[in-house]
């Protein structure tokens, strides 16, 4: 294996909130609420979406990251994206890095996945 098909492994999914970095990012007993969640197949609850939201934030900016994606399916046939950013400019010049709950499970606001939209 030479060293570029080394890097692309290493690479691969590193950049995934999966598991390990739940563990890593979430308190330990939310961390076992989102598994059950996931498991069962429930809605996510506000309360838990937004401490769960935090530790997504951390571990995004800890990553460098300033902007995430939701990406969605339209019945359209086509694939659409929404870009937001974490950072939130203030009237004083300076900037608060948010992320909450809301922005986590929100749905789509605009219909666009309706036969109509």
């Amino acid at each position: 294996m030479n060293e570029k098909q080394e890097n692309m492994i290493r690479m691969y999914a590193s950049k995934v909130f999966n598991d390990s970095a739940m563990r890593m990012y979430l308190p330990g007993d939310t961390y076992k609420q989102l598994k059950k969640t996931i498991d069962l197949g429930r809605p996510l609850e506000p309360q838990l979406a937004d401490i769960v939201a935090n530790g997504l934030k951390r571990w995004a900016l800890d990553l460098g990251a300033t902007h995430y994606t939701h990406w969605f399916q339209p019945m359209t046939g086509a694939t659409a994206e929404k870009h937001d950013s974490f950072i939130n400019p203030q009237q004083d010049g300076g900037v608060i890095m948010s992320f909450s709950g809301k922005e986590l499970i929100k749905g789509e606001s605009d219909a666009s996945s309706f036969p109509s939209g």
